[in-house]
């Protein structure tokens, strides 16, 4: 058997994190019904009315919860810990400063994290 080469290993792990990247704007859209760059478009756009009591501040997203679990992968159902946990998975593979992650998937992660956690009670 061959050895295979670092550059060879780095395609194998570039092609996997390519397939999860579909895998997750595929579930994004079955779950809501837009694709990762609708939903980003949409997401960066200031909400046009807001429930009564709820302020918008210049610089915050107001994400619906439905969108943040579908964002995090998890049913409404989930834990605390379990939101803590994927958190901490998807946070290892968005991250900007980490090959293949981007600014705009970090922040939609941690609005994500964010609007979890404040339904929860821990945030």
């Amino acid at each position: 058997m061959a050895k295979r080469t670092g550059k060879a290993k780095s395609r194998d792990s570039l092609g996997g994190l390519v397939e999860f990247a579909h895998t997750v704007n595929d579930a994004l859209e079955a779950l809501t019904g837009k694709t990762v760059p609708a939903w980003f478009e949409e997401f960066r756009q200031r909400p046009r009315e807001l429930p009564p009591g709820d302020q918008y501040l210049p610089g915050q997203s107001v994400m619906p919860l439905a969108d943040a679990y579908a964002v995090m992968g998890l049913s409404q159902t989930a834990s605390i810990d379990q939101v803590k946990e994927r958190y901490r998975v998807l946070a290892r593979l968005f991250h900007p400063d980490l090959l293949g992650g981007s600014k705009e998937a970090m922040v939609l992660l941690n609005n994500a994290n964010d609007q979890i956690k404040k339904e929860k009670g821990e945030g």
